[in-house]
């Protein structure tokens, strides 16, 4: 049977009969109204112009007494449905009612789960509530949806996953205001839910897919659809702008043909989990380490880990050393060693006022990382705009970044955009005067945690002029951009202080940290 979706939620009305005063707590019946609806609910056959209860469908009902489940066991579907008491105790009126039951934690809590379930494209179950002090229960969404329309050749969806700005699932406390309810964050809340197909859903010919998400206004919206063979697709819905989420209404999005491209799935061999905006259209994924070179072995490669700089071993650098800071545009192409030391800034680079954005004298497009995928013109490093729109211009862009000192390793922290913070920790933002490097301090296995969940570090590791290397208490990470014949653009930081993008002298080491663009 063809499903239309139309424009409305269904909202379910339940009246519960009774044929006496004293209620007969083993049998319930309700009789169920009907309000347009915008889609079927997946436990519906109605073509999209209502709800009906089916056999197996659950209510819970908080009275005076307590909690009791019932279960509808219509012998097909109706809008009307006898429920029949399946365990507890509800006791007298007051009455509020979930559905589905999983949902329910107490008469006046929910907990929306992390995963939802979608059968042919619908979902099994929206969230209601009914708040009653009689017997009839009018059951009212409290949710809103987003409802993404995907077409793609030859492409079947096996899951769909929603990371915003704020809170989508976890623990809510539910309150009525007039005849709608509402609900607030009560803990333990996370921002990434997850749509899972029972069976994956194929959209050469367009599929629509409902998420749903508490009322809020949202400033980042990000899915990453996962299909069949295990490919994903990124998409961000909104960076800055603004998506309205109303209860009880969906908010629609349309990905056609061109619109949708795969790419091989998982997190890029030697890639951080975050993906961090560099630009309001483009996303990167940061490498796991800082780029170093081994010279006795012609090896690129990342430090083993975020907080791993080698320090000293970069003063006198020769052909055979391990290093890894470097002059500008030293990526070994065109006669330029990463282990130059003159102090001409014209010897380095294109050695006029040029920049070197994607030409060979970038050190992830001329170069193999050999725990990068071992792959020439994959990484690259960012430009100083880019820097600049991680840093400053991209959505809370100042609350993404805070002075650390990591594992007794100075630096400073970088979050991904869509970010939720491990449970147990916290994060300053910026940097402070007084506790300098000590503004946020995370042991070994706390950022441990801090990683899992995407976040980037950049020790700092100090710089070589010329040939001699000097630990000092500020960090500078090379741009692609020539300012001058003489000076590059690099991104700079200290204990107390995070600095825009400057220019710095072409024969400065400094150090490289890489990124791969997020198709």
């Amino acid at each position: 049977m063809k499903r239309t979706l139309i424009s409305l939620f269904s909202l379910l009305g339940l009246a519960m009969a009774v044929t006496s005063c004293q209620k007969d707590e083993s049998v319930a019946k309700f009789s169920a109204s009907m309000e347009p609806t915008l889609t079927q609910d997946g436990k519906t056959l109605l073509n999209g112009t209502g709800l009906e209860w089916i056999s197996g469908d659950q209510i819970v009902v908080y009275g005076t007494a307590g909690g009791a489940i019932y279960t509808a066991t219509p012998s097909t579907p109706a809008t009307t449905a006898t429920f029949d008491l399946v365990s507890g105790v509800t006791g007298d009126a007051p009455y509020t009612a979930f559905y589905p039951t999983e949902i329910a934690t107490s008469a006046n809590t929910i907990t929306l789960s992390a995963t939802q379930t979608s059968a042919d494209g619908n979902l099994r179950a929206f969230p209601s509530v009914a708040v009653s002090n009689n017997e009839i229960l009018n059951f009212k969404n409290l949710c809103g949806a987003l409802r993404i329309n995907l077409t793609k050749n030859g492409v079947s969806v096996k899951s769909i996953a929603v990371t915003a700005d704020k809170v989508l699932n976890g623990d809510f406390m539910v309150t009525m205001n007039g005849d709608a309810p509402t609900i607030s964050v009560a803990g333990n809340n996370t921002n990434t839910t997850t749509l899972v197909m029972e069976d994956a859903q194929n959209i050469s010919n367009g599929h629509d897919f409902f998420v749903t998400m508490p009322h809020n206004m949202y400033r980042s919206v990000q899915v990453v659809i996962t299909a069949e063979d295990g490919s994903v697709c990124t998409k961000t819905l909104k960076d800055g702008i603004g998506l309205n989420i109303y209860r009880s209404q969906t908010s629609d999005f349309v990905f056609g043909e061109n619109d949708l491209d795969f790419v091989p799935g998982g997190v890029p061999t030697g890639a951080l989990n975050g993906l961090f905006s560099v630009s309001a259209t483009k996303q990167v994924y940061f490498s796991m380490g800082n780029l170093q070179y081994d010279g006795a072995n012609d090896v690129w490669q990342f430090a083993a880990a975020q907080t791993e700089f080698l320090g000293a071993q970069n003063n006198n650098p020769t052909a055979t050393s391990v290093i890894d800071l470097f002059g500008w545009g030293t990526s070994n192409y065109n006669g330029k060693a990463p282990y130059m030391t003159s102090t001409t800034g014209t010897d380095y680079g294109f050695g006029t006022n040029r920049n070197i954005t994607a030409t060979q004298y970038d050190w992830g497009v001329n170069n193999a990382i050999a725990n990068g995928g071992n792959e020439a013109n994959v990484w690259r490093t960012l430009t100083t705009q880019e820097w600049s729109y991680l840093l400053s211009g991209r959505t809370n862009a100042t609350a993404l970044r805070g002075i650390a000192k990591v594992d007794g390793v100075n630096g400073i922290v970088i979050l991904p955009d869509m970010w939720t913070l491990p449970e147990g920790l916290t994060f300053n933002a910026g940097s402070s005067k007084t506790a300098g490097w000590n503004h946020n301090v995370y042991t070994a296995a706390e950022w441990a945690q801090m990683e899992a969940a995407g976040a980037a570090f950049l020790p700092c590791n100090g710089c070589r002029q010329g040939a001699n290397f000097m630990l000092e208490e500020t960090a500078h990470y090379w741009s692609v951009s020539s300012a001058s014949a003489e000076k590059a653009a690099a991104f700079y930081f200290r204990a107390n202080d995070i600095l825009p993008v400057y220019a710095e002298a072409k024969w400065h080491g400094h150090a490289i940290r890489l990124v791969q663009d997020a198709e």
